[in-house]
């Protein structure tokens, strides 16, 4: 009775680890399939268009900048909770010169939020870049931190939080050649 009970149970715990098992393979397929899909939507340029769009309307000589999507997130803890705040920014940079745009995503469209800055040696105070992962952070005269980013070759959709499509390899190459440069422009190395 006890090895007719025992093999009962080794039997319906193999049913559920196979049952696990199988979701698990099903939920990665699933996910490799959106990602697949979000990189092929990203690939066809249409949310970098909407980015260089907004760009195109505020940047005077617009058309001898290089453009970019830039991202940072931030998570904050207060005792059990996290908070996790987006920040998403059109970029457009040439030797000497970084502008900056906070942007936004809705129904679609890309608009900008605030006011961008052209940012130079001039009115900056330090550049600082993380090489690792080619995370950049900008500094004022007076040293406050006006903000941070990322410039990643491929962003694609996760949630409304990270809702653009954006495959920009050449472009985020650019970049880091970019900023090599003007990191030794604005912090005199």
């Amino acid at each position: 009775m006890i090895g007719k009970q025992i093999a009962l149970k080794i039997e319906w715990d193999a049913k559920n680890i196979a049952l696990v098992v199988g979701f698990w393979v099903i939920a990665f397929i699933i996910i490799m399939i959106k990602e697949h899909i979000n990189t092929k939507k990203g690939e066809k340029g249409e949310d970098l268009a909407k980015v260089r769009e907004v760009l195109k309307r505020l940047l005077p000589d617009y058309s001898t900048y290089t453009t970019a999507y830039a991202e940072y997130k931030t998570k904050s803890y207060r005792g059990r909770s996290t908070t996790t705040t987006y920040y998403h920014y059109a970029i457009a940079f040439k030797p000497g010169a970084l502008y900056v745009l906070p942007i936004k995503y809705s129904g679609g469209e890309v608009s900008w939020q605030g006011n961008g800055a052209l940012l130079t040696k001039d009115n900056l105070g330090k550049v600082e870049v993380d090489k690792g992962d080619v995370e950049t952070a900008l500094f004022s005269l007076d040293g406050k931190e006006l903000c941070r980013f990322r410039v990643w070759s491929s962003n694609t959709r996760q949630d409304k939080y990270e809702p653009f499509n954006i495959q920009q390899k050449a472009e985020a190459e650019a970049y880091k050649t970019f900023i090599e440069g003007f990191v030794r422009e604005v912090n005199g190395n």
